[in-house]
């Protein structure tokens, strides 16, 4: 089971009870004069439990996840919940102001999920301490929210394996399974991506916090769609909170089966131009086959193809993305190889 906190919950010398509230949470000011704050909103159940904290939006230009976390906080009833659950909705407000994946300050480390925990002065390394400092000593479980940037999408929940304490990679599976996403990548955060200074890569490896990465969304694709994907991850985490006893009423459904996935491959252009897919209405997890056309780049401005976009192996699609500008690396299409290591669909039952 994942620690229990204290009831009524202390955050930043104050006592938070049964309730929803606002924490704000100075970190430093900026050249323009500006606070910059973390704004935290604090979910206190009706009795002492867990502590759910969840992140979002610690590159700024994956803001879609701010819906799922306003949704949850909105529709959480604290007599029905155990514990708490700290929503941090914007972990990098100067990135967000600014519609960049980075804290605009051109510092040695400007990417917040690649600073943890904080050794300098930089915006993002104070955001960093600040979370460390004042969230981490709190939370029992974590959930970091990652999505596609405007024009492409992700499509999967990551959970850490590579952990050092072996009980905290299993509640971290544990974690995944229940948000009931029927794509799952057992990823070694430490080892490879998105590393130890992620997030949550540090708070599994240096506090022992189950962590898992919510990757399903992104913009641009349309009201429907964009919906199916926010109401999906809102499940996901009451899902994950009913898991672990902090919620009234049984999990929802999970899949009758999922595909489990350690790597990935990157089928993104090494050009920039308009980004042509062959078929607009992808879906996450169709299968491909090696040498299949996904997309064209186009150059905008002499309408010849620049570069084709195949898939490097026969698999299964893990993320995609719409018709849209793209620059050298941007996203495309993710291709999990059907024949790669760790890639098998499991029955959920005998799981």
């Amino acid at each position: 089971m994942i620690k229990t906190q204290g009831h009524p919950l202390r955050l930043g010398g104050s006592a938070y009870s049964t309730g929803k509230h606002l924490w704000k949470l100075p970190i430093t000011t900026d050249l323009n004069g500006g606070d910059i704050d973390l704004y935290n909103h604090v979910v206190v159940g009706s009795q002492a439990g867990p502590t759910l904290t969840l992140t979002s939006t610690l590159h700024g230009v994956e803001w879609l996840s701010i819906e799922m976390l306003k949704r949850v906080v909105e529709r959480i009833e604290p007599a029905l919940l155990t514990g708490a659950v700290i929503a941090i909705p914007v972990a990098n407000p100067s990135a967000l102001g600014a519609l960049r994946r980075s804290t605009p300050d051109d510092s040695d480390n400007a990417d917040l999920n690649r600073t943890f925990p904080g050794r300098h002065t930089w915006i993002s390394e104070q955001l960093a301490q600040a979370i460390v400092r004042e969230v981490l000593p709190h939370t029992s479980a974590l959930i970091d929210f990652h999505l596609g940037i405007w024009g492409s999408s992700f499509g999967y929940v990551a959970y850490g394996i590579d952990f050092p304490d072996r009980r905290t990679n299993e509640l971290s599976k544990r974690m995944a399974l229940a948000f009931g996403v029927p794509i799952l990548q057992a990823a070694k955060f430490i080892e490879n991506f998105p590393g130890p200074r992620s997030l949550a890569g540090y708070a599994g490896a240096q506090l022992g916090i189950p962590s898992c990465i919510g990757e399903l969304g992104g913009a641009g694709f349309g009201h429907v769609t964009e919906e199916e994907w926010i109401e999906t991850c809102v499940a996901g985490i009451f899902n994950v909170l009913r898991e672990f006893g902090m919620y009234a009423g049984p999990p929802a459904a999970r899949p009758a089966r999922y595909l489990s996935f350690e790597g990935a491959h990157r089928v993104n252009p090494s050009k920039g131009g308009l980004l042509y897919p062959v078929n607009r209405d992808e879906r996450f997890g169709r299968e491909v086959v090696e040498g299949e056309l996904l997309a064209t780049v186009v150059s905008p401005y002499t309408f010849e193809v620049m570069e084709e976009l195949r898939a490097p192996c026969d698999g299964y699609l893990s993320y995609f993305a719409r018709w849209y500008p793209v620059r050298p690396g941007d996203w495309a299409f993710g291709v999990i190889p059907k024949d790669g290591p760790g890639t098998r669909w499991v029955d959920a039952d005998g799981d």
